[in-house]
Parts: structure tokens; sequence; C-alpha cells
């Protein structure tokens, strides 16, 4: 009996589609035997190789937490030590039921063992010494008892990490097995379907059958994540059309996933930032501080650091070249000089030499960073500055008005180079006193290059001229101010980061001398 192509068709399809059942309830089979391996992995060795290293970097954590605490004192620190005991304690009550074999208990056991003696040496010795003010005997105690205490920590928590790896290995080795067999079942299945697939296809649009899947394996690399799946179909259909559909969406995929990216980054360098920017200032009698920053983008290379040490207030404002996270990264590195070396109980000349050490070595030859590094001696009024090739500072007299340009004027001192550009960058310092009501206005060049849609810059004498007007309408927000007269002047279009920090000198209950050298109108000289 001769089948018809009908007959043909139908009997093809529904002997793949009895293999495709068949095949189905093998898959089936087998994955379900195999969820059950993996089941091992995820709900017991996993889980135990988990808990094992939070177990060990808990107490590696409090004794991290013990010896800043000694080192500075932090309260927050010792606080971070109590929450980091709570934290093992969580985790031992999950090992009690995450480890099953004797050896696993005994070695856990022994490892909560040697983290309660660490903790009670914190506890019974090391934090008692600290409060009678024996942070010597402490630090000794901490390391002659404490540090083989969080070695055998260490090493018991490796052995338990070696028990759950073997653990994992035999549960892969299953898994292996079990893959091996679903190989062969499937193959044999397949092999059966593909047969029979082949004698349908000869009767099927085979470009078509071709064409699907390009578009179903580019679908797939899209769900990876592999957005350079190639796809070239040229049918002359609606599938050529589909197909260039694609083509566009990987590629504005793609596009999105790197805007996604970029914008992340931006953001961690902006978290950064703002965390290593001083976010409370001193306050003293003698003295008022007014911030101001105002970045043109997420990051910028502007910055400021405020400092009291006994009376001796030091201010400095920066700004590095370029913009966007690498102006973010070099103002990092140069504030974390400042701060380092300065903790150390350096002064500005050496403080300022490491800055442009570090910076030479950190950064590229075409970048650089200008800033004022200014020490304010509450006693007296004296101001001492190193200007690194950063915009003159401008100081406003207490009686300074409108009608009185001589009460407003730039400090014209020695301008030495900007940092990260030279070996010997030069290290003249400038001097001048305060008198009661004066303020000094540190800040970055953003005020004086910002331009109006003309084209002209903002510039020291608008500059000069809107400080001395704000000062004489008794405007108690002059930074504010000042930032508004830019943005006025720039119709709201600024590309570059503003940064202003203004110190009022309130007075010492003394009448200073003013000594200040140079003085001169506001306008400059330069």
């Amino acid at each position: 009996m001769k089948l018809t192509l009908r007959r043909k068709i139908v009997g093809g399809f529904g002997l793949l589609l009895v293999l495709i059942a068949l095949l189905g309830w093998v898959t089936l089979s087998l994955f379900g035997s195999l969820r059950g391996v993996q089941r091992r992995i995820f709900e017991d060795a996993i889980p135990g190789l988990v808990t094992v290293d939070e177990i060990v970097r808990a107490y590696t954590a409090e004794s991290a937490a013990v010896r800043g605490y000694l080192i500075n004192g932090q309260a927050d620190l010792l606080d971070e030590y109590h929450s980091e005991v709570a934290q093992a304690q969580l985790w031992q009550t999950r090992g009690d039921h995450l480890f099953a074999s004797g050896d696993e208990q005994d070695l856990l056991h022994q490892l909560i063992l040697a983290g309660t003696n660490f903790e009670s040496l914190i506890d019974d010795r090391v934090i008692p010494l600290v409060n009678r003010g024996n942070r010597t005997q402490a630090f000794r105690v901490l390391g002659d008892d404490g540090s083989p205490l969080i070695a055998r920590i260490s090493t018991l928590g490796g052995l338990l990490r070696e028990a759950q790896d073997r653990e994992v290995a035999q549960t892969e080795a299953d898994v292996r097995s079990h893959n091996n067999q679903t190989l062969l079942i499937l193959g044999v299945v397949l092999a059966g379907a593909l047969g029979v697939g082949i004698v349908v296809a000869f009767v099927l649009p085979r470009r078509l059958v071709s064409n699907i899947d390009t578009l179903v394996e580019a679908a797939r690399g899209i769900e990876r994540g592999d957005f350079d799946q190639p796809i070239d179909i040229e049918s002359g259909d609606e599938i050529e059309e589909l197909g260039h559909r694609f083509r566009e969406m990987q590629s504005g995929l793609k596009r999105l996933q790197q805007l996604a990216l970029q914008d992340r980054e931006l953001e961690i360098a902006a978290s950064v930032q703002r965390n290593l920017l001083q976010r409370t200032l001193p306050e003293t009698a003698e003295v008022r501080l007014r911030p101001l920053q105002r970045q043109a983008n997420l990051v910028g290379g502007d910055w400021y650091d405020v400092d009291l040490e006994g009376q001796i207030l030091t201010v400095v404002v920066g700004d590095s070249s370029g913009k966007g996270i690498a102006a973010a990264l070099m103002a990092t590195v140069a504030l974390s000089a400042l701060r380092a070396e300065r903790g150390m109980g350096a002064g500005p000349t050496r403080v300022i030499e490491r800055a442009n050490r570090a910076l030479l070595d950190a950064t590229d030859a075409d970048s650089f960073t200008t800033a004022i590094y200014s020490t304010l001696d509450l006693t007296n009024g004296e101001v001492r500055w190193l200007n690194m090739g950063h915009p003159a500072p401008f100081l406003l007299r207490g009686s300074a008005t409108r009608s009185d340009p001589a009460g407003g004027f730039f400090l014209e001192g020695p301008r030495n180079r900007a940092l990260g550009w030279f070996e010997e960058p030069g290290l003249v310092p400038a001097v001048t006193r305060l008198e009661a009501g004066d303020r000094l206005i540190l800040y970055t060049d953003g005020f004086l290059e910002a331009k109006s849609p003309e084209g002209e810059v903002f510039g020291e004498h608008r500059f000069a001229d809107s400080a001395l007007t704000i000062a004489a309408a008794g405007n108690e927000d002059l930074p504010g101010e000042l930032v508004r007269a830019v943005e006025t002047f720039a119709a709201g279009k600024l590309d570059d980061d503003l940064t202003m920090l203004v110190i009022e000198f309130l007075g010492t209950g003394r009448r200073a001398v003013h000594t200040t050298p140079g003085d001169e109108r506001w306008h400059s000289k330069r």
C-alpha cells in the first residue's frame, strides 16, 4: 500500500512526537535523580562551607575589631566586636544542624571551644586591662595568648573546609556519573528523533528551519548575556526582517549593559568620594566654617579637608585635573596622602611633599592637582598657607562694604607648582593675620572659569565684586550666594565643579595686630 504524502507527514510527525514524549519522560526521570544529588550540594555541603567560612570570619573580625580598639580606642570598634560575637554564635548554632558526621561534629566543637576561649580572653583579660589604662599589657596578652587561638581557629576551619570539600567532590562525582548516563540515554533517544526529523525535514522548508534555529540561538545567547551572537539571514521575507530586528535589539541591549555598568561604577566612586570628604567640621569659639560643594557630575576632582589640633586649624582645598572617575581617583590619592601624613604629626611642608610624591607615583604625566594648604593659629589669627598652583585666596575684611573695594582683595602670595607634575614643586609659604570679623575664602577655579552664553568668563573681578556686594548686604550664606551669582552669569550651564570653604575669624578676645603683607585692592595683578 502506498503512503500518501499527508500520511507520511502525519506518520513522521506522530513518530517524532512519540520519541519526543519518550525523551521528555527519560529526561524528567534522570533530572529528578540529578536534583536529588544537587540537593545534597546546595542544602548540605555548600551551606556547610559557608558556615565554616562565616565562623572563622567572625572570629577573625573579632580579633581585628579588638586590635583596632586597642590602637585608637574608638567605642564603635568595641560594639563591632560584640556584634561579631553574636554572629559567631549564630553561625555555630547553624553548624550544629549541618554537620552530621562524628568527625565534622568533633572539629566543629573544637573550633567553637577555641573561639570561646578567645572571647573569654578578650572579655576577661584584654578589655579589663584597657579599661585600667594598660593598653601595652593588653596588646601583649592579645599577641601572646590571642594569636595562637586565632591560628588554631583558622587551622580547624581549614580542616572543616577540607571535610566539606571531600563531600562536594563526592557529590560532584555522583553528578558526573548521572550526567554520563543522561547523555547516553539522551543520545540514543535523540538519534531516533534525528532520523525521523531528517525525513520530515526534506518535505519542510529547510531554509526556514535553519533561519529559525539561528534566531533561537541568538535568543539563547541574549539570555546568557552574549550580545554578539551572529545573525546572518538573507531570505528576503519576514524572517530576514526579524533577524535585522534581533541585531538591533542585541546592539541596544549591549549599550544598555555598558551604560548600567558605567552608572554602577560612578555610583560606587561617588559613594567612596562622599565617605572620604569630611562630613562634620570642628567647632571653635574663634572660627566659623562654611563649606560648599557643587559637583557637575556624580564624581569630580574638587575636595576639601579640615582638621583641628590644639589651637591650630588646618584647612585644605584642592582641585584635581580632568573630570569624572579619573579626577575623583586623583582627589582620593591626594586627600589620603594628606591625611595619612598629617596623622603622623608632619608639618605642612612635609605633608605637601608626601602628597606630591604620592601623585607622581599614582598618576600619569598629564595629571595634576592644585591645592591651598593653610593653617590658622587661633590664638593670634595668623594664617600661613602653601599655594600649589591654586587660585589665590580672597580676604573679606570685617568692615568690607561695596563702596570700599579695599575691604576685600586677593592674597597674592607666592605661587608654587601644582602637585603631581614636578619632583620639586616649590614650597614657599605665605602669611597674613586675620582680625575679628574677617572672612578668608578658599575656592576652586570653577568659580573663575564659568562662562556666559557669549563665552565670557566670570573671572576674578566679577568674583571680587560679587563677594563685596554679598558682604555689604549682610548675607550670612556667602558661599551659596556666590554660587547663585555664578549660575546666573552662566545661565545655569556649569561644566565644572564648584567648591568653597569660608573661614570666618571671630577673634581671640584680644585686639590682633594686622600684618597682612602686600595689602591691595581686590583686583588681581596676575
